[in-house]
């Protein structure tokens, strides 16, 4: 309030006005926004989990509607567009359609672009088909072993589970 009598003209006879200023609450906020909420040591683990799931259950209701919706209006499942397609090394990929300005056939960025695989692919395609099947293979008898294994280190637990399961 001192600085503020220098704004007055000099010809003021009465400053007792200027004793208001003391009810004027001037601290500055040290907390933010936590000022408004609980303290997280209070919130506790189980209410925290129970939010993330509500809004997972909402997001999916959400995403549900959305997909309704989009089904009804255009006809496509997905968001955007698309068709499954083969590009050049004869994998199979989903296309997303894009609008152009101009048409198709005079575009020569998507005229560069191949949807489909030549013949001499196909022998790689078999290959790539046979690995996956190994590696797949592989991994079935892997943990097939190691249940194995398990089930001679700990006989006791290997009946539980078999009468369990029956």
């Amino acid at each position: 309030c001192r600085f503020s009598l220098s704004l007055l003209p000099k010809n003021v006879p009465n400053v007792t006005s200027f004793y208001q200023c003391k009810f004027l609450h001037t601290t500055l906020s040290r907390k933010g926004l936590e000022e408004f909420f609980d303290d997280p040591k209070n919130w506790g683990e189980e209410k925290v989990k129970s939010v993330v799931d509500s809004m997972d259950a909402l997001d999916k209701v959400v995403q549900e509607r959305e997909d309704a919706l989009r089904l009804l209006q255009t006809g496509q499942e997905k968001a955007r567009p698309g068709a499954w397609r083969r590009d050049i090394f004869g994998r199979v990929i989903w296309h997303k359609f894009k609008q152009w300005p101009i048409p198709w056939y005079l575009n020569k960025k998507y005229n560069r672009k191949r949807f489909f695989a030549m013949p001499y692919v196909d022998h790689f395609l078999r290959l790539r088909l046979e690995k996956q099947a190994r590696l797949k293979a592989r991994k079935q008898s892997l943990e097939k072993k190691k249940e194995k294994r398990l089930q001679e280190k700990f006989p006791h637990l290997a009946e539980a589970q078999k009468s369990s399961s029956v």
